[in-house]
């Protein structure tokens, strides 16, 4: 680029920066010093798509998809059963009549 020094102009070398540079995907560019460089890019939750009924986790510095633990509050029951926990996993059950909800005759 051009730059005047004092009443002359020259012709000087730019400065680099990481707009000047792209870089391939699963890296980033960092300065190193004044100068930009591609590095590999840390893995990331937002570089993972986990299955359904799993979600992603960081175990130390690599995502990992991991289940996801359902309570009864994740699930609609039809009228006539309530919501059990089988072990982990959650469960629609029928709900034991008492006499109260019967009408005689």
């Amino acid at each position: 680029t051009c730059r005047m020094d004092r009443d002359t102009p020259r012709c000087v070398p730019t400065t680099l920066t990481c707009q000047d540079l792209t870089c391939l995907p699963g890296s980033t560019c960092q300065m190193e010093k004044s100068t930009p460089r591609c590095v590999p890019k840390a893995p990331s939750c937002q570089d993972r798509t986990c299955p359904p009924g799993s979600t992603c986790r960081m175990d130390g510095a690599t995502p990992r998809c991991v289940p996801i633990k359902l309570t009864c509050q994740d699930l609609n029951c039809p009228p006539g059963s309530t919501c059990r926990m089988d072990g982990a996993t959650p469960r629609c059950v029928p709900m034991a009549l008492t006499c109260q909800d019967l009408t005689c005759p």
